[in-house]
């Protein structure tokens, strides 16, 4: 049997190479970190509070999948009013994060003072904020709870010989850190790129963001309608 050492560095990789891809996450990670109309330390800041936002929300749902069982999320998300309720507020969300970065106009911070308030105590609402932005949007998409019931426990459970339930909920853990080094990475790499003097760069980013968290807010209203064609003519 391998070592906690040795299962913890296999599955923190995992969660370190799954959190990579270009989701609605990084999305809303890149725009917040390359957001030039707040101070550097406080773009970093949401930044970062988005992606912790996200990483306590797929605890929240592998906690479900651990302690309710996979067969029992499968009956909860096959009824289509559950699955209609929880994509439609995702494409809110989702919708909402679009426009704000496709309208949002550059003001930057730099052509202004800072003030010592501004560094001292960033605005805590707006870290808050992102931080519950980050937690809904994994928490509202059925997909989240589907790929913990199905590829998250064949990915992390079934080679590793690990029936007790504590240890596993462990291995969600050791699955977060990896996320949590690929969240420090990556948005530490946006923090310098995020000095460089080309404000076009950032406009044409935002505008990308934009259209990411639009084209999987399009993927939800499909998911929706079909879920809600199936309340619509159950059989």
């Amino acid at each position: 049997m391998a070592s906690v050492l040795e299962i913890w560095i296999f599955v923190a990789f995992l969660g370190f190479t799954l959190a990579a891809p270009l989701g609605p996450i990084n999305a809303e990670v890149i725009k917040q970190a390359l957001n030039k109309t707040v101070s550097e330390k406080l773009a970093w800041s949401l930044a970062i509070l988005t992606g912790i936002g996200a990483m306590t929300g797929d605890f929240v749902v592998a906690f479900s999948a651990l302690t309710l069982g996979g067969e029992i999320l499968t009956d909860i998300f096959s009824n289509p009013v559950i699955t209609f309720l929880l994509f439609s507020v995702n494409i809110l969300i989702l919708g909402f994060l679009g426009i704000s970065a496709l309208f949002s106009k550059p003001n930057p911070i730099e052509d202004r003072p800072i003030t010592q308030k501004e560094l001292l105590h960033p605005n805590h609402l707006r870290l808050a904020r992102q931080y519950i932005t980050g937690f809904s949007i994994v928490v509202t998409s059925p997909w989240s709870y589907l790929w913990w019931v199905s590829m998250g426990t064949l990915i992390l459970f079934s080679d590793l010989n690990v029936p007790d339930p504590l240890f596993r909920l462990g291995i969600v853990i050791m699955f977060l850190s990896g996320v949590l080094i690929w969240q420090l990475f990556f948005t530490t790499l946006l923090g310098a790129i995020g000095r460089l003097p080309n404000p076009k760069l950032f406009v044409w980013v935002q505008r990308g963001t934009a259209i990411i968290l639009f084209a999987f807010a399009a993927l939800m209203v499909n998911e929706a309608i079909q879920s809600l064609l199936a309340i619509v003519n159950p059989d």
